[in-house]
């Protein structure tokens, strides 16, 4: 082995290190985290840890375990709105509402109740940039299977624009839901991804979807009856948040043109296997399926 490859291989181990603690931080943001603690599960000193993990995630074990829980809560306050904000920040780890509203206010630059009136996504999303650049250095480690998407009956809402808005999309989806009797534990969630995520904000297109054996009458939240046709595609799937979901590239740039298959004419079709305000980001499976001829 020669000196680059040496390094690289280190330089693996050194990611792969940082992706242990950030899997363990996700999966324990209820329990006390000491540094010393995620060293260890590193197998790190303390002080080459927090090297470790600023120079991979950009930011301190405190802040990122911080900014953790805040993402927990900020899903909470827009799609749980039955909770009060003293009780998801006390789930969040903090003494009282106004620690939480002081820490919450400094990371996003809206008090909890602002965001959950109106939520400024898009400096939401800028915070949370560190899993995105993590989540695209992992391999795409599960089998891509060839398999036939039967034809699907679905309700459907489009959402056209900035990326960082589709969660606004998503809240009035849910509403139609709830309006409707439309469960995520009877029904199927998918989003119809129409272009890709770093498309022109102008451009940026993506249906949501959930299954249905009626058709929906008109309605105010725009939504309507969508038939996704029996399809023949490639399937992977994605463990972990959402925010970033490598398989759909790895699908389309490297596995497509090394297959010998041909990219079919619908779009990739994501099926969000487990949804709702109680699924933690660690625990989040998404199934991709790329359409082929």
């Amino acid at each position: 082995m020669n000196r680059n490859q040496m390094s690289s291989a280190a330089a693996n181990r050194q990611q792969t290190r940082v992706w242990r603690v950030m899997d363990y931080i996700e999966r324990h943001l209820d329990s006390k985290l000491s540094v010393t603690d995620l060293g260890r599960i590193a197998h790190l000193s303390k002080y080459h840890f927090h090297r470790q993990l600023s120079a991979h995630v950009g930011i301190s074990a405190g802040k990122l375990i911080r900014l953790l829980r805040l993402k927990r809560a900020s899903h909470s306050l827009v799609f749980s709105d039955a909770v009060s904000i003293t009780d998801i920040a006390l789930d969040s780890g903090f003494a009282n509402a106004e620690s939480f509203t002081r820490a919450f206010r400094q990371a996003f630059g809206q008090s909890p109740s602002a965001f959950r009136r109106r939520p400024r996504w898009s400096q939401w999303r800028a915070r949370y940039a560190f899993i995105t650049r993590t989540n695209a250095q992992r391999a795409c480690m599960s089998a891509v299977e060839i398999v036939n998407f039967p034809e699907t009956k679905v309700a459907a809402l489009e959402h056209r624009g900035a990326p960082e808005d589709t969660y606004n999309t998503t809240r009035r989806f849910i509403e139609w839901r709830r309006a409707n009797g439309v469960s995520p534990a009877t029904s199927r969630t998918y989003g119809i991804h129409y272009t890709r995520r770093d498309a022109p904000a102008a451009d940026y297109r993506i249906a949501i979807c959930a299954t249905i054996d009626f058709d929906v009458l008109p309605n105010p939240f725009g939504v309507v009856t969508l038939v996704i046709p029996s399809l023949r595609c490639a399937r992977m799937r994605h463990l972990g948040s959402r925010e970033y979901i490598p398989c759909a590239d790895y699908l389309h740039s490297q596995w497509l043109p090394q297959s010998g298959e041909a990219l079919g004419n619908f779009p990739p079709i994501f099926h969000y296997v487990n949804v709702g305000p109680d699924v933690r980001d660690q625990d989040m499976v998404t199934d991709v399926y790329l359409p082929l001829k």
